[in-house]
C-alpha cells in the first residue's frame, strides 16, 4: 500500500488530474481520479496490459470513442425501486447502451489480440429493442413524440383541433368592429394556460368573460371571453389526458429499464474501466510515453526520463538503481535538479504501478515496490512549531519501521537543517540503515563527507547534477558514478571576487580537499570527452544504419524489378503458348480437310514440330480417313473440346455457339473449338466424370500460420476443386494476427474468376479471422 502522504509529496494527484482530462464521461473520470498504484507486480502488469491494448486499438482506429456514455447507475437504481424516469434519464440510458454497442463492435471486428478489452465488452448488455423504444419516443430535446403511442397521437390531434377553433373564434373577435375600441391591442395571448385577449381596464364591461390577469400598470386586463370558455375547458381536459399518457409511456419505459437494471449498472462499470484504459492510452500518447518493463526484484532503469509535470524544454535524465547498487547519493548545488531527479524516479514508479506508460525511452524498466516513502522539500509544521530539521526527522522516524526489501525510499537533503558535523553523522547512519534493510533508496545531500562514504561503501553509488561555471547555471544533467564538485570558489572567481581574497580562501582549504577537487575536475573532463566520443560513435552507428537501410531498399527495388521482368517474360511465354495452341487447332482443322496421305504426313510433321516448340503433347488422335470430312456440330453429337482437352455432349446449337454438357456442368463454347468424334474415337462414357468421381473437397480450409505465398497457391487449387464440385460457399480460416495473411488472401479473391464475392464471418463464428467465399457456380 502506497501511503497517501507519499502520493501528495510526489504530486501524483496532479498526474491523476491530467489523466482524468482524457476520460470521456463522468464514471471514467471518477475512476481516473481514484486510481492508485498497485503494490503487486502481477496486478501492475495487468494494468499495463490494459493500457497497451487500449493504445493498440486507438492507434489502429483513432476514431473510436465512448461518446454518448453517461453514468446512469443512479437512474437504473431508481427504476429498480419503481421510480418513473425522466426523458433526460431515459435518453442517457439509450446513449450509454449505444456507446457500449459501438465499442463492442469495434473490439470484435478489429484484427488485434485484445483479451482484456474483449472480456470488458462481454460484460456490456446489448438491448437494441430498448434503445429503439427510447429513441422512437423522444426527439433530441427530450420531448415525447406524437408517435410514442396511438393514444398520444389521437389526443394531440384533438388538441391541435381545439386550439385552432379557439384561436379562430378569438381572432374573429379582436378584428370585429364591436370589440375594436375595447381592446388594448388586437392580439390573442395566454394566461394560466388559457387563451385570452387584452381588454382596456375602462372597457372590460364590454367583453363578457373571466379575468385571468392584468398588466403591471393596471391599464390592461386579460379576459377569457365566455364564447371560448367551454372550448378552453375542453383543451385543458385534453392537456391533462396528454400528461397522463406521457406518464404511462415513461412508466412503461422505466419498467423495461428496471428489468435490465443490474445489467445496465454492470455495463457502466465496464465502460468506466474501458474509458480509464483509453484515458491512460491517450495520456501516454500526449506524453510520448513508452510501456515500461516491470519486475519484482527492485531493478529500475529509466533512460532519458522526463518529469511529466514540467513544461517547456525539459532536460531528460537517465537514472538507475537496484543492480550494481541499491542506494544512490546525489550531490550538487541548489536548484541544480537534485530534487527533480528524486521526484522523477518516484513519480514514474507510481505511474508505472498504476498502469500508465512512462515518459522515458523504450526499454526502460521499473521495479515494482509494495511501499514508496518520500520526504522531500520543506514540510515543517507551523501548528506544531517544528523546525525544518525536526519535521524531516519525524517523517523519517515514522517510515523506518515500515521499510523492507520491497520499499523505495526517497530522501531530500538528508540530515540538513542542523550542525553540519552532526547532520553528516546522522545522514550516514540513516543511509547505512537503508542499505542494511535491503531497500532501494535515492538521497540528496550537500555534505561532501558523504561522497567518500558512497564511494567506499559497497551497495552505494555517487551521482551529481552538472553545473556550468561559465554561465553560472545548472545544466540539469544527472551523472551517475561521479560525485558533485564544490563550485563555491569557482563561482566567486567568475563573479569577480578579488584574487587576494580567493588566495586567502584557498589557504584555508585542506590539501586533501584541493586534490579531491582537482581529481573530480579531471574525471569530469574525461567523462565529457568519453561522452563526445560515444556521441560520435552513435552518429556513425546511425549513419551505418541509414546506409544499411538504403542498401536494403535498393536490393528490394532490384528484386522487384527482377520480379517484374520475370513476370513480363512469363506473360510473353504464355502468349506464345496460346498462339501455338491456336496454330495447333488450325493445323488439326486442316488435317481433317486434306485428302492424300502425303499431305496428312506433312501436316503431322508440322504438328510434331510445334509440339516440340511448346513442350506439350497435342493429345490428338491420329489423322485417319474418318476425319477426312468435317462433321457438323449438332445436338446430341459427342465432341472434343479442343481448348480443354475434354469430351462432352452437345445439348443445343445457336449461331456460332453450342451448349455442351461436360460432366455435371453445362457451358457455352464456340463451335470452332469443338471437334465432332466418331463412335470409335469416343472415350468411355464415364471418362468425362473422372474429375468428379472422387470425394468432394471440404468446405473449409485452415491456413493459420502459413506463409502468404504458400497459402495463396493452396487456396487457388482449393477454389478450383470446390468449383468443379459445384460448391456454392466455402470458408477460409486465416486468423487475425497482423492481418498480412488476411490481406494477401483477400487480394487474391478480389480478382479471381471463380469467386463471386466474399465477406468476413459473423463475430461469434470467427469475425475477421475467417473469410466466407461465394463461388460463381
Amino acid at each position: 500500500m502506497i501511503p497517501e502522504r507519499t502520493l501528495r509529496t510526489l504530486e501524483f494527484d496532479k498526474i491523476l488530474a491530467q489523466l482524468a482530462d482524457h476520460a470521456s464521461f463522468s464514471a471514467g473520470r471518477d475512476a481516473a481520479l481514484t486510481l492508485r498504484p498497485a503494490a503487486d507486480p502481477k496486478e501492475a502488469s495487468r494494468l499495463q496490459q490494459q493500457t497497451a491494448e487500449a493504445r493498440s486499438l486507438l492507434e489502429g482506429r483513432p476514431s473510436i470513442h465512448l461518446g454518448g456514455a453517461r453514468d446512469v447507475r443512479p437512474a437504473a437504481r431508481r427504476a429498480e425501486v419503481g421510480a418513473i424516469l425522466t426523458a433526460v434519464e431515459l435518453l442517457e440510458i439509450a446513449g450509454t447502451l449505444g456507446a457500449s454497442a459501438r465499442i463492442r463492435s469495434s473490439v470484435a471486428n478489429v484484427d488485434l489480440d485484445l483479451p482484456w478489452l474483449q472480456r470488458q465488452t462481454a460484460r456490456m448488455v446489448e438491448d437494441r429493442d430498448l434503445v429503439n423504444a427510447i429513441e422512437s419516443t423522444f426527439n433530441d430535446h427530450g420531448e415525447v413524440l406524437d408517435s410514442a403511442s396511438p393514444e398520444l397521437r389521437r389526443i394531440r390531434n384533438e388538441m391541435r383541433t381545439a386550439q385552432g377553433r379557439i384561436t379562430e373564434r378569438l381572432n374573429s373577435m379582436v378584428t370585429s368592429q364591436e370589440y375594436r375600441t375595447a381592446l388594448q391591442e388586437p392580439i390573442v395571448t395566454m394566461r394560466n394556460g388559457r387563451y385570452v385577449i387584452p381588454v382596456r381596464q375602462d372597457s372590460k364591461g364590454k367583453v363578457q368573460g373571466i379575468v385571468h390577469d392584468q398588466s403591471a400598470s393596471g391599464q390592461t386586463v386579460f379576459v377569457e371571453p365566455i364564447a371560448v370558455t367551454e372550448m378552453n375547458n375542453r383543451l385543458k381536459e385534453l392537456e391533462l389526458a396528454e400528461q397522463r399518457e406521457i406518464e404511462r409511456i415513461l412508466q412503461e419505459l422505466s419498467a423495461r429499464v428496471a428489468a435490465k437494471g443490474p445489467a445496465i449498472r454492470e455495463t457502466v462499470e465496464a465502460l468506466a474501466a474501458v474509458d480509464l484504459a483509453f484515458a491512460r492510452a491517450r495520456y501516454a500518447s500526449a506524453l510520448r510515453a513508452t510501456p515500461p518493463a516491470l519486475n519484482g526484484d527492485g531493478r529500475t532503469r529509466l533512460m532519458n526520463a522526463r518529469h511529466p509535470l514540467l513544461k517547456g524544454n525539459v532536460v531528460p535524465i537517465s537514472i538507475w538503481i537496484g543492480e550494481e547498487f541499491r542506494v544512490l547519493v546525489i550531490t550538487g548545488p541548489n536548484t541544480g535538479g537534485k530534487t527533480v531527479a528524486l521526484k522523477t524516479i518516484g513519480l514514474l514508479t507510481l505511474m508505472a504501478q498504476a498502469g500508465m506508460h512512462v515518459p522515458a525511452d523504450a526499454g526502460s524498466q521499473v521495479g515494482v515496490s509494495d511501499s514508496v516513502f518520500a520526504d522531500i522539500g520543506d514540510e515543517q509544521s507551523i501548528e506544531q512549531s517544528l523546525s525544518t530539521f525536526s519535521s524531516h526527522m519525524r517523517n523519517i522516524i515514522g517510515m523506518l519501521p515500515e521499510i523492507d526489501t520491497k520499499s523505495l525510499v526517497l530522501l531530500d537533503e538528508v540530515g540538513a537543517g542542523t550542525d553540519p558535523a552532526e547532520g553528516t553523522a546522522l545522514a550516514r547512519a540513516i543511509i547505512t540503515t537503508l542499505l542494511e534493510s535491503g531497500a532501494r533508496a535515492v538521497v540528496t545531500t550537500h555534505y561532501s563527507e558523504l561522497k567518500s562514504f558512497a564511494h567506499e561503501e559497497p551497495g552505494l553509488e555517487n551521482a551529481s547534477v552538472e553545473f556550468d561555471v561559465e554561465t553560472l547555471s545548472p545544466t540539469y544533467r544527472l551523472i551517475i558514478g561521479l560525485p558533485g564538485r564544490s563550485q563555491a570558489l569557482a563561482i566567486a572567481n567568475r563573479l569577480g571576487m578579488p584574487q587576494k581574497l580567493l588566495a586567502m580562501a584557498r589557504q584555508h582549504v585542506s590539501a586533501g580537499a584541493v586534490r579531491v577537487e582537482k581529481l573530480l575536475a579531471q574525471i569530469g573532463d574525461e567523462r565529457r570527452a568519453i561522452g563526445e566520443l560515444y556521441s560520435r560513435a552513435g552518429e556513425m552507428h546511425e549513419d551505418a544504419r541509414k546506409l544499411r537501410d538504403r542498401v536494403r531498399s535498393e536490393l528490394t527495388s532490384i528484386q522487384q524489378e527482377r520480379e517484374r521482368i520475370l513476370s513480363e517474360a512469363r506473360e510473353e511465354a504464355a502468349a506464345a503458348v496460346r498462339e501455338m495452341r491456336i496454330r495447333l487447332r488450325e493445323l488439326e482443322s486442316d488435317a481433317r480437310r486434306v485428302g492424300s496421305r502425303r499431305e496428312q504426313s506433312e501436316l503431322r510433321s508440322r504438328l510434331e514440330e510445334i509440339t516440340e516448340e511448346t513442350g506439350e503433347s497435342i493429345g490428338a488422335a491420329p489423322v485417319t480417313e474418318e476425319r477426312e470430312t468435317l462433321r457438323p456440330v449438332v445436338a446430341g453429337a459427342t465432341v472434343n473440346i479442343l481448348s480443354l482437352g475434354q469430351q462432352g455432349t452437345v445439348l443445343s446449337v445457336s449461331g456460332g455457339e453450342a451448349e455442351v454438357q461436360l460432366g455435371q456442368f453445362k457451358m457455352r463454347m464456340p463451335t470452332d473449338d469443338l471437334e465432332v468424334l466418331s463412335r470409335r474415337e469416343r472415350a468411355p462414357e464415364r471418362a468425362i466424370e473422372i474429375q468428379t468421381a472422387h470425394e468432394a473437397p471440404p468446405i473449409e480450409i485452415d491456413v493459420r500460420g502459413w506463409r502468404a505465398d504458400d497459402a495463396v497457391r493452396e487456396i487457388d487449387q482449393y477454389l478450383h476443386d470446390n468449383y468443379m464440385h459445384g460448391q456454392g460457399t466455402i470458408r477460409i480460416v486465416h486468423g487475425r494476427g497482423t492481418g498480412a495473411l488476411r490481406r494477401a488472401i483477400r487480394d487474391q479473391l478480389g480478382g479471381h474468376p471463380l469467386v463471386k464475392g466474399f465477406e468476413s464471418e459473423k463475430p461469434q463464428q470467427g469475425g475477421e479471422g475467417v473469410t466466407v467465399v461465394k463461388l460463381a457456380v
